[in-house]
């Protein structure tokens, strides 16, 4: 089986002392796991195509139907979200973005939609046309619940159990269902508690807190 096609990095493994396990986020197959030799080695042309949250073009190929992994043939750098990664808010939500699609995707299960809006949402913030990352951040996680089957608006036990009324499922529908995130302009303290909400349903659905939301917590708490 052969595969080419776009794709966002995930996670990262070591694997030896030479080779990577990758996870991929990939438009046609959804997320994939890769295997590739010599890439942790410096001169390694392979070697940028595996940075995390990277998006990259990608050659890859199963010998065996019954495999759990693809073999690295070819990739090609599309964006590395440089400047992104000169920015630490802007830095916790590409972690943010990554960890929502490898907690909430299963291997091999397409998700093209998902993936598109992943790498709008990821070129808009990396354009710095649009400055209001916690809006950004709201609309993907409400998306990512979605695909996933939890739609926390219609949520009404557990949001009773919030104490959040009518004025707060209607923001949530609002936020996902806008046709064009740039759109979002909602007041910080107001965007912040409702990004609380929504961690706390991802933790509820998860058993666990998401790495990158302690971190953004982290920024957030310093900004005050």
């Amino acid at each position: 089986m052969e595969l080419k096609t776009p794709g966002i990095v995930l996670k990262r493994h070591r694997q030896g002392e030479k080779d990577d396990i990758t996870f991929i986020f990939t438009r046609e197959l959804g997320k994939v796991m890769v295997s590739s030799r010599g890439t942790r080695k410096l001169e390694s042309r392979l070697k940028p195509a595996l940075e995390l949250f990277s998006l990259n073009n990608y050659f890859l190929v199963k010998s065996r139907k019954d495999s759990r992994y693809f073999t690295l043939a070819q990739a090609e750098p599309v964006k590395m979200f440089q400047s992104m990664r000169l920015s630490l808010r802007k830095i916790g939500f590409c972690y943010l973005v990554v960890e929502l699609l490898n907690k909430f995707t299963e291997i091999e299960d397409p998700h093209v939609e998902l993936f598109d809006t992943a790498r709008e949402i990821m070129e808009i913030v990396e354009s710095g046309d649009y400055s209001n990352v916690e809006n950004i951040e709201s609309f993907f996680k409400l998306k990512v619940l979605k695909f996933a089957g939890y739609g926390l608006a219609e949520d009404t036990l557990y949001l009773k159990e919030k104490h959040a009324g009518k004025e707060i499922r209607d923001l949530l529908r609002m936020i996902e269902t806008v046709p064009d995130v740039k759109r979002l302009d909602i007041d910080y303290d107001v965007i912040r508690d409702v990004n609380m909400l929504i961690d706390s349903y991802i933790i509820h659905i998860l058993g666990e807190d998401l790495s990158s939301s302690k971190f953004i917590s982290g920024l957030n708490n310093g900004r005050q």
